[in-house]
């Protein structure tokens, strides 16, 4: 039995190098083939093509391009600038006649258009397509004096205006780059002409006026199978394959076993059940209670996951092409936008539980020799995370690639390149420090801080775990002090900005802010260095009932409700566009995160130790246990999904709470239902593996025996040593 999980531990592993390499090697493994783009090109053939159309007294397929491409934006006073055509109605035109085999190509071009002339003073006619020589024209006629109408756009311009002045430092671009962005607005226009001809090409015959175009850019163009299958994909499938037949086998066996011949499940081979659907899934939804166990972190846990699913969920919806983008605007800077604009403090809240679950779970093995057992700490740690992360990465490099299309397919392409070339960053969670720009499941960076305080913890655990409650807490206070003072200096020598307003205008600006302080190691480690304390407390206390005075729990509720509540309305005054104070920033970004995990590592230690009340009873509901068990499939898996379904859409969507709920919904419930099988079909089975793998090579048996804290997953013991990982 030990062979055979070794065999298949090591296929599995090769396999995974297999396709990696492969799709480092071979450079040509791109999510789009570029090189269809300027293969199918013929100069001669474009001509013909288009006088064949143009002239066809036969309206069909002239009238199929003009139906699929270029038109007016609609709500261009809401400043939208982008019409997206009709996808798939472009790329579906195909017409075989005097031999020549006609197709569409959908494109989408930047076309200027000056900003002095007045919006209330043109009309824009005759956008149906190119050909008919309509253009942009002024007309006197067509005045208007209701300001209103106008109003928010002049507001919304005036604003970019003035910040495009605050920033003139020589930082963010030319003179005469800024002079461009001035004075002209880019409109994202979709275009929809022969496949054999490249933009200008057509633009310029269908206007007859070559000069005319010299000035609008291709942004980007697609065509009908334009998404090549590579190695990757077909090792992808080989590989889910595998695990469907073991997954069959093992389910039949199991039921033959358990319910045809109604023997002793005890009795049933291990190795043989290990895939089963029936057992795992079962085991995965029973729950059983340990008097150790921290109920209430599962729900707290559960809900940090849904709020960065909402705060991913809008502020996507934001990113790709909004149909309102002044409603958007209005929106994302009001008061009502807190629990989205303030949301980025919940993953403190996994680094703080992080921090606990490791300090309290391994001070239950007190007894036992942490320094000997190193290896285990960190293999265990990284067997646990490997099969859902895994699988994660290879789904974004094969199957997210051609689940489905649309316009805006660039994003999910970028990502699957992404995956296929830096793969390795991820899986050895550096992807924060060594690729920035290119990161393979991006949102994981948040896994590689994770990873990285998690691997120098031992520095200080050796105190928590070798000398007196003194020296424990020395070395714990002594750590938080060392990483607050040092990350507040830094701070302030790197003057991070954190107005939204700022960071969404100025690119290079937001790309320092993330690089060197959302996404980076060092800023990011006091929530986690703050759990440790309070975990190392709940040990002290552990199975001793804690008496505190009535005034002294209602102070510490107070000062903990006070401070988060102060921590997510301060962001209002932050995110303003007229927000200016870099020392206040500065402040913020060293202690707001600190501050934020004391109170819910506080709103814990009272729930296990009775003074929750009703909060500890919602905490600890059974509900939050299932999507606790889930939670950390569901960060893998959720942006992936909601980057799928805004990459789908067909035209701009319009902003609104309403809509955005129900794409929540919609999001929310696809995560669960791909988490699951996921959890059940891959991280449940390689989990019993790499638990027999340990155990069989004879230096995993201490750590992994009886008497640990650990919480089931699908009846799996784990230690609960990390924040979204039960």
């Amino acid at each position: 039995m030990i062979l055979l999980s070794k065999l298949v531990f090591q296929f599995i592993m090769m396999t995974i190098v297999h396709i990696c390499v492969s799709a480092n090697i071979n450079n040509q493994n791109s999510a789009l083939d570029h090189g269809l783009y300027e293969k199918v090109l013929d100069t001669q053939e474009c001509i013909r093509q288009l006088d064949y159309i143009t002239n066809n007294e036969n309206f069909g397929l002239k009238g199929q391009f003009i139906d699929a491409g270029i038109r007016t934006p609609r709500g261009i006073l809401l400043n939208n600038y982008r019409d997206m055509g009709n996808y798939f109605q472009c790329l579906d035109i195909k017409e075989v006649n005097q031999n020549m085999l006609v197709e569409g190509k959908y494109c989408v071009i930047e076309v200027p258009f000056p900003r002095n002339i007045n919006i209330a003073e043109f009309e824009v006619i005759g956008l149906g397509f190119p050909w008919n020589n309509h253009h942009w024209v002024k007309d006197s006629n067509t005045r208007t004096n209701n300001k209103q109408t106008y109003q928010p756009l002049q507001q919304y311009e005036l604003e970019n205006a003035n910040l495009e002045k605050l920033l003139v430092n020589g930082k963010l671009q030319s003179g005469e780059t800024r002079k461009v962005k001035q004075n002209y607005i880019q409109f994202e226009l979709a275009i929809c002409i022969p496949k054999v001809c490249s933009t200008q090409q057509a633009l310029s015959i269908l206007a007859n006026n070559t000069a005319a175009v010299s000035d609008i850019r291709e942004v980007f163009c697609r065509l009908p199978n334009d998404k090549p299958w590579v190695v990757v994909d077909y090792i992808a499938i080989a590989i889910f394959s595998t695990i469907g037949l073991l997954t069959i086998f093992s389910t039949c066996y199991d039921v033959r076993h358990s319910i045809i011949l109604q023997n002793d499940s005890k009795k049933a081979n291990k190795l043989y059940k290990t895939f089963s659907v029936f057992t795992n899934t079962r085991k995965f939804l029973t729950f059983r209670s340990d008097a150790n166990a921290l109920n209430c972190v599962e729900g707290v846990r559960a809900l940090a996951m849904l709020w960065v699913i909402l705060i991913h969920t809008f502020s996507l919806q934001f990113s790709f092409v909004p149909a309102n983008p002044i409603d958007v605007h209005e929106f994302t800077y009001s008061f009502l936008s807190l629990f989205m604009t303030s949301g980025n403090i919940t993953v403190d809240t996994f680094f703080m539980l992080t921090g606990l679950l490791l300090v309290y779970s391994q001070t239950s093995k007190m007894s036992r020799p942490f320094l000997k057992n190193l290896h285990v700490f960190y293999l265990s740690r990284l067997l646990r995370m490997f099969p859902v992360l895994a699988t994660g990465i290879l789904l974004q490099a094969s199957f997210q690639n051609h689940i489905t299309d649309g316009p805006n397919w660039g994003v999910v392409a970028k990502s699957t390149d992404d995956c296929r070339q830096y793969w390795w960053t991820t899986l050895l969670y550096v992807h924060n420090l060594v690729s920035y720009g290119y990161l393979c499941l991006g949102h994981t960076w948040y896994l590689a801080v994770d990873m990285q305080l998690y691997v120098l913890s031992p520095i200080i655990l050796v105190w928590v775990l070798g000398g007196t409650k003194k020296s424990a807490l020395g070395a714990l206070i002594c750590s938080l002090l060392a990483v607050l003072a040092s990350s507040t200096i830094y701070n302030f020598l790197m003057e991070f900005q954190t107005s939204t307003y700022a960071l969404s205008r100025s690119p290079e600006d937001r790309e320092f802010y993330t690089q060197y302080y959302y996404i980076h190691t060092f800023p990011r480690a006091s929530p986690f260095f703050v759990g440790m304390i309070f975990g190392y407390l709940l040990h002290l206390c552990r199975g001793r009932k804690i008496r505190l005075s009535r005034i002294l729990v209602i102070f510490y509720w107070l000062l903990a409700t006070v401070t988060s509540l102060t921590i997510i309305v301060s962001t209002y005054f932050i995110i303003q566009p007229d927000w200016d104070n870099q020392n206040v920033d500065s402040l913020r970004n060293s202690f707001m995160r600190p501050a934020w995990a004391a109170c819910v590592a506080w709103l814990i230690f009272a729930c296990v130790h009775g003074y929750g009340g009703p909060i500890n009873w919602f905490l600890s509901l059974t509900i939050f246990k299932f999507l606790g068990r889930l939670s950390y499939a569901m960060y893998i898996f959720h942006l992936p999904i909601i980057y799928i379904i805004n990459a789908t859409a067909l035209a701009p969507i319009y902003f609104s709470i309403e809509f955005s709920m129900h794409m929540l919904i919609v999001v929310t419930t696809i995560t669960t239902l791909v988490s699951f099988l996921v959890t059940v079909f891959i991280d449940i089975p390689f989990s019993i593996i790499f638990q027999m793998l340990l155990k069989g090579a004879k230096f995993g048996e201490t750590a992994l025996n009886k008497g640990s804290v650990t919480t089931d997953i699908g009846g799996i013991p784990q230690r609960i040593d990390n924040g979204l990982r039960p």
